[in-house]
């Protein structure tokens, strides 16, 4: 049994400015399904940081990073947390160069209060992941989390061009650099980014930016049939247009987003498509848009702008937050009847499903709104046999299934991760290499690493 006291009192010494937290209330609002911490240490800065994670090192210690916290309980249950180490301390811009399109910033700035400081030059991180006001760059990084934007600007991987990492013993470790094109060596960029803390602290980063759009227009599309909606979406993405985004969702999420009525009864789904760039553009490709919508049957209903925009696209990034939430990534060829297969499931299982998918990547998220009561109820078959059979027809498509978002108490009972992949060995041996004393908590991530 170690000695937490003592070893908070090393710490502050070795580290004065950190601030670390031993309080019993304190720690319980910060456990992680339902497992509580024994301290909480947030160093001022990341040579603070590097010096924590080297004298927790020389102990048989688990360590869980946190930033925000909006993602902190993805995963499986962590099989025990020493000390969380928080980041919410480095929130600096580090550097700007604006003419070269590139930044470099800490770990711990959360989303929003980068984009302020970019759109001071007319600039931004072509990232919209979820709670931009509480998710923080490390997490966003770590988990490679993503929104509605990635059709057109791809995700953290295609944006990232450099990192400082700390490792399992407290070094810092360097990849890639701070220009776009850096061509040399390894890019250990990739291996980082959606470890989700199991390789190492990502403590700061290097983006290439996109200029802010001169104006942006969203258009809610609406069909008498589903395989109309996949029918344009289809053409859409193999068009010459170039949307922003290209959403399909149950059209009781856009309703509720704006307010208004979308489609009338019987009509499910709503397809939304932003398009950004300079009026001229917009224009040109909203015509198309309505050329390609004809063609197929499918009426745009409303055209969205400004701040009614802003909240539909806000609340359309949030619902992929749900209480228990699959995620699925599939063929765009395959959606139409992958959706038609989720309904059929979930009205078999007497759950009505709620999806959000990114429909020009094959990428969708099932909300199943699962009663409070089930949380602690050991009656949960029908649940566990709609997200297996949803994972199995997901793979018989050639796709997969995780899942996102779930209550700890059904945490024991779901397979989070579903089955580890013929490529696993390779994870275990990088785990094995990275963090052989096993420093960063385990049973989170795939296989329970």
């Amino acid at each position: 049994m170690e000695d937490f006291e003592a070893i908070a009192s090393i710490i502050q010494q070795e580290r004065p400015t950190t601030t670390i937290t031993t309080d019993t209330t304190l720690l319980h609002t910060q456990a992680v399904d339902g497992v509580e911490p024994r301290l909480i240490v947030t160093p001022d800065t990341s040579d603070d940081m590097a010096g924590v994670v080297q004298v927790l090192s020389n102990y048989p210690l688990t360590m869980l990073v946190s930033g925000g916290g909006t993602q902190i309980n993805e995963g499986g249950l962590p099989e025990h947390i020493d000390v969380l180490l928080k980041t919410t301390a480095l929130k600096q811009v580090l550097e700007h160069e604006a003419p070269d399109l590139t930044c470099q910033c800490e770990a711990g700035i959360t989303l929003e209060a980068l984009q302020q400081n970019l759109a001071l030059h007319g600039q931004h991180l072509a990232i919209d992941a979820p709670y931009p006001e509480l998710s923080t760059i490390g997490g966003i990084l770590a988990a490679n989390s993503s929104g509605p934007k990635r059709f057109r600007y791809g995700i953290a991987r295609d944006l990232v061009i450099g990192m400082r990492v700390i490792q399992a013993n407290g070094e810092i470790a360097r990849s890639g650099g701070r220009v776009v094109k850096n061509v040399a060596g390894y890019d250990l960029n990739k291996l980082y980014i959606g470890s989700r803390g199991t390789l190492g602290i990502i403590i700061e980063a290097n983006f290439k930016l996109h200029p802010l759009p001169e104006k942006e227009q969203t258009l809610l599309l609406t069909a008498d049939r589903l395989e109309d909606l996949i029918q344009t979406i289809i053409e859409l993405t193999q068009s010459q247009l170039t949307p922003s985004a290209i959403e399909l969702l149950t059209s009781d999420i856009a309703t509720d987003t704006i307010g208004r009525q979308i489609t009338s009864d019987g009509n499910r789904y709503t397809l939304a498509v932003d398009y950004e760039g300079s009026t001229i553009t917009i224009v040109r490709q909203i015509d198309e848009t309505r050329k390609i919508a004809n063609q197929h049957h499918t009426q745009i209903k409303h055209d969205l702008t400004g701040t009614e925009q802003d909240t539909f696209w806000r609340m359309v990034r949030n619902h992929m937050r749900g209480i228990l939430t699959c995620k699925v990534s599939i063929l765009v060829s395959q959606l139409g009847t992958y959706i038609q297969d989720v309904e059929r499931i979930c009205h078999e299982h007497n759950l009505n499903a709620s999806i959000v998918a990114h429909a020009g990547n094959g990428i969708l998220f099932i909300e199943l709104p699962i009663a409070e009561a089930l949380y602690t109820h050991q009656d949960v078959s029908h649940v566990l046999e709609t997200v297996t059979l949803l994972r199995q027809r997901a793979s018989e498509m050639a796709g997969f299934l995780i899942i996102e978002r779930c209550p700890t108490q059904l945490k024991p009972y779901l397979d989070i991760w579903g089955e580890t992949g013929g490529n696993f060995y390779l994870m275990q041996r990088l785990k094995q290499q990275f963090d052989p004393q096993g420093l960063f908590v385990r049973g989170r991530f795939l296989g329970g690493l």
